[in-house]
C-alpha cells in the first residue's frame, strides 16, 4: 500500500510555510483518511492543525455527520471548528454549485494571511473534474482541473492526496479500521459529477482500466501549459499596461492577434480577481472595446464587473448601479465624509499645500455633484475653465464625471479632488493647508 504518513509528509514539505493548517473535514471517507494521516504525523507537522466541518443543513443526517466529526477529532485531540450555513438557493440555481460556493466562502473566512487549507480530493476526483470541464466546454484553466496548490483567500489551498487513487484511499481506511459517514446524495445521479462517477467512469474503465490515471495526467499537463502561458502573459501585460492606473493600452492591444488578445484579457481579468466572462463577452470586448470605432463608447458588463474604453485606456472595474445622488451634502465635521453610492470616503488632512485652512474652517463646506455648466479659474491660471474641459484635460472618463465629488465653500466651487483648486481657495505660501484624500483612489490637493 503506497499511501502512508511518510508519503504525505513529503508532499506537505513541498508546500509553502504556513502559520496554521486547517483541514476541511466532512466526515466522509477521503477527509477521514487525510485526518488520520495528519494525526499519525503528529509532532512532525511544522504548524498547528485544526479541522473545520461545514454543516450545510441540506440533509436530514447533517447533525449526525457533525457529531461524528466531533467524536473523531476529540479522539485524535485535534481542535474542530464547526460552521453552520443557512442556504436558500434561488430558483434555477444548482444546489451543488451553491453549496460548494458557500462552503469555500465559509472556509476562506477562517484563514489568516499565510494559512494553509487542506482538502482531500484525489486522482479519481481529478479525472471526474476534467470530464466535467470537457463537457462544459471549459478553457485552459478548466482543463487544468484542480492544482495541487493554489492561492486561496489570504493563504493557500492544497490537495495533498491528488495523486492517490480512490482504491488506495479505501485500502488505507480498511487497514486502519476507520469509520466514516456516507452522504446519500453521493448516489444521486441527477448531479452531473455523480452521473460521471457511477455511470460514465465504470464504462470507461471497462475499456481503459487506467482511465482515471491517464485523465488526471492530462489535467496535470494542461496545468503545466497553463502555468507557462501565465508566465508569458505576465511579461505581455507589463508591456501593454498603462501604469499606475492598471488599464491596458488599446493601441498596443490592436497590434496583437485575436488569440493573444483573449489570452491576455483572461489573465488580466483573473489577476484582478474578477469573475471570468464567457466566450461571447470576450469576443465583444475584442470587437467593440479594442477594434471598435474611435468615437464609440463601448461597455461590456458581466457579473457585477465591466470593461470600458476611454482614449487609449481599456478599463476593468466593478459596476456601479445607477443611483440618484443628492444635490448637496453638508460636510459638518470637515474631517471625514462617507460618500453615497459606494463612491468612497473623503478625508481631510494637514498639508503644506492644498485648500486655504482659514476658508475651510470658517466657511460652509458642501459636497455637490456635477449638474452641468460649472466653471472656475484654476489656481495659477488667468482664465475661467469649464469643469468639462478640466475633466478632459485630466483624463477623467465620461462615466466618472457625474460621480466625482465637487467641493464648495460658502456656495462657491472651491476644488475638485485630484484635479484642481479654484483661484482664491488655495493655501498661501508658508502656511499649512488642507489636503483632501479619497479612500478608494487616493488623490491630494
Amino acid at each position: 500500500m503506497s499511501l502512508s504518513p511518510d508519503q504525505l509528509k513529503q508532499t506537505l514539505d513541498s508546500l509553502p510555510q504556513a502559520g496554521c493548517c486547517y483541514l476541511a473535514f466532512s466526515g466522509g471517507l477521503d477527509s477521514c483518511v487525510l485526518l488520520h494521516l495528519l494525526h499519525e504525523l503528529g509532532p512532525q507537522l511544522p504548524y498547528p492543525l485544526q479541522a473545520i466541518h461545514v454543516h450545510h443543513g441540506l440533509q436530514t443526517g447533517a447533525d449526525a455527520w457533525q457529531q461524528h466529526c466531533e467524536a473523531v477529532c476529540a479522539d485524535y485531540r485535534i481542535p474542530l471548528i464547526s460552521l453552520e450555513l443557512d442556504l436558500v438557493p434561488k430558483k434555477g440555481d444548482s444546489l451543488e454549485a451553491v453549496a460548494r460556493e458557500a462552503r469555500y466562502q465559509a472556509l476562506a473566512r477562517q484563514l489568516a494571511p499565510g494559512d494553509l487549507l487542506l482538502t482531500a480530493q484525489h486522482q479519481d476526483d481529478q479525472a471526474e473534474t476534467l470530464l466535467l470541464q470537457l463537457l462544459r466546454g471549459g478553457g485552459p484553466a478548466g482543463l487544468a482541473a484542480m492544482p495541487l496548490l493554489s492561492e486561496f483567500s489570504t493563504g493557500w489551498l492544497a490537495r495533498p492526496l491528488l495523486h492517490e487513487s480512490r482504491q488506495s484511499i479505501e485500502a488505507y481506511a480498511e487497514e486502519k479500521g476507520l469509520h466514516w459517514q456516507e452522504d446519500p446524495s453521493n448516489q444521486d445521479q441527477r448531479f452531473d459529477r455523480n452521473f460521471i462517477r457511477h455511470s460514465v467512469m465504470p464504462l470507461l474503465q471497462s475499456r481503459w482500466p487506467s482511465a482515471p490515471v491517464t485523465l488526471a495526467r492530462s489535467a496535470r499537463f494542461s496545468g503545466e501549459m497553463l502555468s507557462l502561458a501565465k508566465e508569458e502573459m505576465a511579461v505581455e501585460l507589463e508591456r501593454v499596461e498603462n501604469s499606475p492606473s492598471g488599464s491596458l493600452s488599446v493601441a498596443l492591444l490592436r497590434e496583437m492577434s485575436s488569440v493573444r488578445i483573449r489570452h491576455l484579457l483572461r489573465y488580466w481579468i483573473d489577476l484582478n480577481r474578477a469573475p471570468m466572462p464567457n466566450s461571447k463577452k470576450l469576443m465583444r470586448i475584442e470587437k467593440e472595446s479594442i477594434h471598435g470605432r474611435e468615437d464609440a463608447k463601448p461597455l461590456v458588463a458581466w457579473s457585477g464587473w465591466e470593461i470600458r474604453r476611454y482614449r487609449d485606456d481599456l478599463i476593468l472595474r466593478q459596476s456601479r448601479p445607477a443611483e440618484s445622488l443628492p444635490e448637496s451634502i453638508v460636510w459638518q465635521d470637515k474631517e471625514k465624509l462617507v460618500l453615497p453610492g459606494g463612491l468612497g470616503t473623503l478625508i481631510a488632512t494637514n498639508g503644506s499645500t492644498g485648500l486655504d485652512r482659514q476658508r475651510w474652517q470658517q466657511g460652509k463646506v458642501e459636497v455637490r455633484f456635477r449638474q452641468g455648466g460649472e466653471r472656475c479659474i484654476p489656481a495659477g491660471r488667468s482664465h475661467h475653465k469649464s469643469l468639462k474641459k478640466l475633466f478632459q484635460e485630466s483624463g477623467v472618463p465620461p462615466w466618472e464625471r457625474d460621480q466625482t465629488p465637487l467641493i464648495y465653500i460658502d456656495g462657491e466651487l472651491a476644488a475638485v479632488p485630484g484635479i484642481m483648486i479654484c483661484e482664491g481657495f488655495s493655501v498661501a505660501d508658508n502656511e499649512q493647508g488642507v489636503l483632501l484624500q479619497m479612500s478608494l483612489c487616493t488623490t491630494e490637493l
